[in-house]
C-alpha cells in the first residue's frame, strides 16, 4: 500500500513540475503599456524571434568616471513599440525592474542620445535606445588614463556575451561625461509610456446598464445611439449606448483637463476609443480622409484626419456616474458635472486651453480624393440615364407641357442655389445636409406659369416609384419665407414631446428646390447603381424635391420626393409613360424551409405573443389581427430575397399577396384590391400598381422580387428600434416592415395595419387574436407545438382534446 502511495506521490510531483516549467515559457518578459501606446505589447520568451536583432555600440560613463565603449546586440527599443507609439505628445516613459527600481525618461530624451565613438564632439552620433541580451565591453578608460581622442579595437560578439539581466535597456549619453551606464535598466519588465492604462470592466458605476432602472437604465438613453455615417464608409452604423458599455474591450478610463463653469477641473471619464469604434463596427475605405465629429444636433464639433482617431474618445460616464442629457433630470448630480449626454467627446487638453467638452453624436468619415462636384458631369454620374432623365411639367394651369432634363436644369447656372437644409423625419431623427439645385418657383416660371397665378392652384408630384405625397400650393411653392432652418433644441429628447412650437428659426428664406445633388455627391436612382455612396445615401434621384422646415416639429426630412418624374400645375393626370417596376423577369428568391431568421430564437422570443399586424377593410371576408408567432408560422409564404431600397438588404418574410389572398381572403366580388398599409394611425401609403402586389416588382436588374412583410433583415429578426432587446446590426424598425423593391420610400417601419377596401386604420389588439381559426388541421401542421403554445399562453384553447395539453406540458 505504501509503495502505490508513494508512486501517486511521485507521479504528481513530476505533473505539478511539468506545470511550472510550462507555466514559465508562457510567462511574460516584456510588458509595454500605457495611455502613449494604441495597443498594449505583450512579449513572452518564445516572442522575442518575431523581431529582428540589431548590433550597436554605446559611449558610456559610470558612476566612478570609467569611460567605456560597449558592443551590445539586441532590439530596438522603438521596433517593439511598432506604430503603436501614439504621437500627439512628448509622452513620459516609465521603466519598471525586476527588483522594483523604476526610472523615467521621455520619447525626446530617448531619442535624443548619442554615441561619441573617440570620445570627442566630433565624433558625436544619434544612437537609439535598445533592450539588449548580449553585451561586451570593447574598451574600458580608468578616470586617471582617459585622454580624448581614444582609441580601441572592434571585438565580435558571441554566445558568451549572454546579459545576464536581460531584458536590459541600454541608451547613449547627453555628453562626454553623461553617466548613462549607472541609468542603464536591468531586468526591464515593465514600460509604460504615459500614464498608466485602467482596464474598464464588465461591472463600472460610470455605465447606464450596471445601473437598476430610473433615472440610468431606461430605454430613453441606453437605446440613444451613436453614429458612423459618411462617404468613406461602407454603409453607415446606428450603435446604441447599450451595445457600447457591453463593448468592454475597445474601452477606458482616464483622467482629463475640462473647463467647467469657468472653473479648469480634472474629471474621470469611461468610455470607448474611436479608432476602435471605427475599426470594429464599421468598414472605412482605404480613401477615408478626415473625420468630423458632430453634436446630437448635427452640428460640427472638429474636424481630424482619420489616423488621430485613437486619440479620441466617446464618454458614456464621468466621475463614477452615468451621463444624461440634461441638468434637469433625476439622475443629475452638480458636482459631477454628469450633464450634456448621453455621449461626450473626449481628448487630451492642455490646462490652459481647456474647454468643455461637447456632446457627440456623430462621427463623419470623408473621402481624402473627392472631388465635391455635385453636377453629373463626371464619371459615373455622367451616365445618360441621369443626365437625360427628365422632370415633365404640365397640367390646365399651365396648358401645355414641358420637360426638362437633368443635363437642362444642370446648365441653369444663373438660378443654381448651394443651401444647407436642417431636417428631421418622422422618428424625430435630425440631419442637415446642403443640396444643390434650381428653387421650384423659378424652374416653373422658365417652363410658363404666369407670376400672377392664383396662389391656392394646387401642385401634385408624380414619382417614378409612385409614393403617396400630398398636394401644395402655389403660395407654398413661391414664398421662401414660409421655410426655416432649425437647430435641435438641447431639451428635446427626441421622443416627440418636445415643445416646439416655441421655438423660431435660425434664419428664414428656404426655398422649394429641384435638387441633383447633395453633400458634394450627384444623385443616383437606386443603390446598386454605380456610383451609389452607402455612407451617404445618395440615391433616390436623379431629381429630389426638397422642403425647408415649416416649423420646428416638421418632419420635412420624411417629405422629399425622391424619384421627381411629374409636377401636375392644376388639374391632370399623370402622363409618364414608363411602365417601371412590371413585366416578366428572373427571380431570385429562396424558400426559407426550417433554417429561419424569426423570432423563435433567444431573447427575440419575447416578441413572439405580440399583436402586431391587423388587416381590415370592406374588399376582405373578416378582419384579422396577427400575433408574431402566426406571421412567422406561415412558412408555405415566407421567402427570403435580396432588396434594394433603404440600402441592399437581405430580408426574410411573408409575401404580402399571398397573406391577403390566401390567408385573410378577399372577397368573392373583389377583382382589384385597394390597398393601404399603415405605419400607427398617422401615416400610411397606398400600393397603386396592383400587378406589383401580385406579381413582383420587376427591378432595374431585370429581376422580380414579391412585395413582402419583412420580419428579419441580414440574418438577425427585426425589434422596434436601436434601443430595443436583440438590437444588433441595423435590425431596427420592426418587428413588422413593408418591403418594396428599388422603392426605398415605400419601406414602412412598424408595419402594424393594412386596409384592404375602404376603411380606417385600426391597431392590433389581443382581445382581436383568434389563434384557433387559422389551422384547420392542427393534429398535422408542422408548427403544432408552437400554435399549441400560442394557444396556451393565450388562454384560448377551445375544445382541443387533453392529449394536447398533456404533449404541450412534456
Amino acid at each position: 500500500m505504501f509503495r502505490k502511495i508513494m508512486v501517486w506521490f511521485l507521479i504528481v510531483c513530476m505533473l505539478i513540475s511539468n506545470a511550472v516549467v510550462f507555466g514559465k515559457t508562457a510567462e511574460l518578459e516584456l510588458i509595454i503599456t500605457g495611455t502613449g501606446v494604441k495597443e498594449e505589447v505583450l512579449i513572452s520568451e518564445k516572442d522575442w524571434v518575431k523581431y529582428t536583432m540589431v548590433e550597436r555600440t554605446f559611449s558610456t560613463n559610470n558612476s566612478l568616471g570609467f569611460h567605456k565603449i560597449i558592443k551590445a546586440k539586441g532590439y530596438d527599443f522603438f521596433e517593439l513599440i511598432s506604430d503603436n507609439l501614439k504621437l500627439d505628445k512628448d509622452y513620459t516613459v516609465k521603466f519598471t525592474c525586476s527588483d522594483g527600481f523604476e526610472f523615467t525618461k521621455t520619447i525626446n530624451e530617448l531619442k535624443n542620445s548619442y554615441y561619441y565613438s573617440d570620445f570627442t564632439l566630433e565624433s558625436k552620433e544619434v544612437v537609439m535606445p535598445m533592450i539588449a541580451r548580449y553585451t561586451t565591453v570593447m574598451a574600458d578608460f580608468p578616470k586617471n588614463i582617459f585622454s580624448p581622442p581614444v582609441s580601441w579595437t572592434d571585438i565580435d560578439i558571441i554566445e558568451s556575451d549572454l546579459d545576464k539581466d536581460f531584458p536590459k535597456l541600454l541608451f547613449g549619453q547627453t555628453d562626454i561625461d553623461d553617466m548613462n551606464m549607472s541609468k542603464w535598466g536591468k531586468k526591464i519588465i515593465k514600460v509604460t509610456v504615459g500614464d498608466e492604462r485602467v482596464k474598464v470592466t464588465s461591472e463600472s458605476p460610470y455605465k447606464h446598464i450596471d445601473r437598476d432602472g430610473e433615472p440610468y437604465n431606461i430605454d430613453a438613453i441606453t437605446g440613444a445611439t451613436f453614429t458612423i455615417e459618411g462617404p468613406a464608409v461602407e454603409g453607415y452604423r446606428a450603435v446604441s449606448l447599450r451595445q457600447i458599455e457591453e463593448d468592454t474591450e475597445g474601452q477606458t478610463l482616464k483622467t482629463y483637463c475640462e473647463k467647467v463653469d469657468g472653473k479648469v477641473l480634472e474629471n474621470s471619464y469611461e468610455g470607448i476609443n474611436v479608432k476602435y469604434l471605427i475599426d470594429n463596427y464599421v468598414k472605412a475605405k482605404e480613401n477615408a480622409g478626415n473625420i468630423t465629429f458632430k453634436d446630437k444636433s448635427r452640428q460640427k464639433i472638429l474636424t481630424v484626419p482619420i489616423s488621430e482617431a485613437e486619440n479620441y474618445t466617446v464618454a458614456y460616464g464621468i466621475n463614477e456616474v452615468p451621463l444624461v442629457f440634461l441638468d434637469t433630470e433625476d439622475g443629475y448630480i452638480k458636482e459631477k458635472h454628469n450633464d450634456n449626454g448621453c455621449f461626450k467627446l473626449i481628448y487630451h487638453q492642455d490646462e490652459n486651453t481647456a474647454k468643455e467638452f461637447s456632446n457627440v453624436a456623430y462621427i463623419y468619415i470623408e473621402e481624402k480624393d473627392a472631388k465635391n462636384i455635385y453636377e453629373h458631369s463626371y464619371a459615373p454620374y455622367d451616365d445618360t440615364k441621369y443626365t437625360d432623365y427628365e422632370l415633365i411639367i404640365h397640367g390646365d394651369a399651365l396648358e401645355k407641357e414641358v420637360r426638362y432634363n437633368v443635363k437642362d436644369i444642370e446648365a441653369m447656372e444663373d438660378i443654381h442655389v448651394t443651401k444647407e437644409y436642417s431636417l428631421s423625419n418622422s422618428e424625430y431623427f435630425w440631419y442637415y445636409n446642403t443640396f444643390k439645385g434650381v428653387p421650384l418657383w423659378d424652374i416653373l416660371l422658365k417652363a410658363g406659369v404666369s407670376p400672377k397665378i392664383d396662389e391656392n392652384t394646387k401642385v401634385r408630384f408624380i414619382a417614378a416609384d409612385n409614393y403617396n405625397f400630398a398636394p401644395m400650393t402655389i403660395k407654398q411653392i413661391k414664398d421662401n419665407s414660409l421655410y426655416g432652418y432649425y437647430e435641435k433644441s438641447a431639451l428635446d429628447k427626441g421622443d416627440g414631446t418636445f415643445p416646439g412650437e416655441y421655438v423660431d428659426p435660425l434664419y428664414t428664406e428656404f426655398p422649394v428646390l429641384v435638387a441633383y445633388g447633395f453633400n458634394g455627391y450627384p444623385y443616383v436612382t437606386r443603390p446598386n447603381d454605380e456610383g451609389f455612396n452607402p455612407g451617404i445615401g445618395n440615391d433616390g434621384g436623379p431629381i429630389r424635391i426638397i422642403f425647408g422646415k415649416t416649423n420646428y416639429n416638421d418632419t420635412n426630412g420624411s417629405n422629399q420626393v425622391q424619384f421627381a418624374k411629374e409636377i401636375i400645375i392644376g388639374e391632370g393626370e399623370s402622363i409618364a409613360t414608363e411602365t417601371q417596376g412590371t413585366g416578366e423577369g428572373e427571380s431570385t428568391q429562396t424558400d426559407v424551409g426550417e433554417n429561419a431568421w424569426n423570432h423563435e430564437q433567444g431573447i427575440y422570443e419575447d416578441y413572439l405573443d405580440m399583436p402586431v399586424l391587423r388587416v381590415t377593410g370592406s374588399q376582405i371576408k373578416e378582419p384579422r389581427t396577427f400575433t408574431l408567432r402566426q406571421i412567422e408560422a406561415l412558412k408555405d409564404y415566407a421567402i427570403r430575397d435580396v432588396y434594394t431600397g433603404d440600402g441592399i438588404r437581405e430580408m426574410e418574410g411573408i409575401v404580402l399577396w399571398d397573406l391577403i389572398n390566401e390567408v385573410v381572403e378577399l372577397k368573392d366580388d373583389v377583382d382589384v384590391p385597394s390597398i393601404r398599409v399603415f405605419s400607427g394611425q398617422n401615416y400610411n401609403q397606398i400600393l397603386r400598381s396592383n400587378e406589383q402586389v401580385i406579381n413582383g416588382v420587376l427591378n432595374s436588374q431585370g429581376q422580380i422580387k414579391d412585395i413582402i412583410l419583412a420580419y428579419a433583415a441580414d440574418g438577425y429578426p427585426l425589434v422596434p428600434n436601436e434601443g430595443s432587446i436583440g438590437y444588433v446590426n441595423n435590425n431596427a424598425y420592426g418587428p413588422l416592415r413593408l418591403i418594396i423593391e428599388e422603392s426605398k420610400s415605400m419601406w414602412v417601419k412598424w408595419t402594424d395595419c393594412i386596409v384592404v377596401g375602404t376603411g380606417d386604420y385600426e391597431a392590433p389588439e389581443m382581445k382581436d387574436v383568434k389563434t384557433d381559426t387559422f389551422f384547420s388541421d392542427i393534429e398535422n401542421h408542422w408548427a403544432k407545438r408552437l400554435l399549441l403554445q400560442n394557444q396556451f399562453r393565450l388562454k384560448l384553447l377551445k375544445g382541443f382534446p387533453v392529449i394536447f395539453l398533456q404533449e404541450l406540458k412534456r
